[in-house]
């Protein structure tokens, strides 16, 4: 059964990390006939966002916000979502955290690659050997919902954790990031020994994701067009 055009709410994804848009996606593409799911390069749009907050909280929705105010003028209901994620080792007192994507030392104006954060990681745990760790995403969504003959605005943010400890060496093929180093806790392997899939069953971004799709309906249920019986549920 397909929603009223007019009742669409466009979901974007607010991030240009492609990466990240492989996990996101698949979690929110059968939620509801409401939502159409789309991302930054679908919409042709190119907008960097500094983060600049020092809280994953912050910069989650110091992202959402940026992308709600480019879109909200040519989309009449949007979500914005976005997020922020930070490795948390015990070792080095919360670091990376929130500068994770930013960790190792380069050059001014130049991004340290996954492998740069990977080598740089390594090296700063070298000899230690308490190496636990914690992975946390911070979802935030920042939207405009038909209500009525109006609309209703909001935002939200929800986070989820996983724990788990840091390999002396990289294990497994799959992944971004510091997968190949974080050892999940309830598996004993790397996010990097597993499916894409499977990681979408118990990773901290999808953890945050899904409770953040729970919020979600509830705030439209409550404040917007209710969600059609055919929706899928996750």
């Amino acid at each position: 059964m397909q929603a009223p055009a007019e009742n669409i709410i466009t979901i974007v994804l607010a991030t240009g990390n492609l990466d990240k848009v492989k996990e996101l996606r698949p979690l929110l593409e059968n939620v509801s006939p409401l939502f159409k799911v789309t991302t930054l390069k679908e919409l042709g749009v190119e907008i960097e966002v500094e983060e600049t907050e020092e809280t994953l909280e912050g910069n989650a929705l110091l992202k959402a916000r940026a992308i709600f105010n480019h879109l909200s003028k040519t989309l009449p209901f949007i979500i914005a979502l976005a997020d922020d994620t930070g490795l948390e080792v015990d070792a080095l007192q919360g670091a990376p955290g929130v500068y994770s994507a930013r960790y190792a030392p380069t050059a001014e104006g130049i991004a340290p690659t996954y492998e740069d954060n990977v080598r740089h990681l390594l090296h700063s745990l070298n000899g230690i050997t308490n190496r636990n760790a914690r992975f946390r995403t911070v979802i935030a969504l920042k939207g405009s919902i038909p209500s009525g003959d109006n609309s209703f605005g909001f935002e939200h943010t929800a986070e989820g954790v996983v724990s788990g400890s840091i390999t002396t060496e990289k294990r497994g093929n799959e992944g971004f990031g510091y997968d190949p180093l974080f050892l999940v806790d309830s598996t004993a392997r790397t996010y990097a020994e597993m499916s894409t899939a499977e990681k979408n069953t118990l990773s901290h971004r999808a953890l945050a994701l899904k409770k953040a799709i729970a919020d979600l309906k509830n705030i439209i249920e409550n404040h917007g067009t209710p969600l059609t019986s055919t929706q899928k549920h996750q």
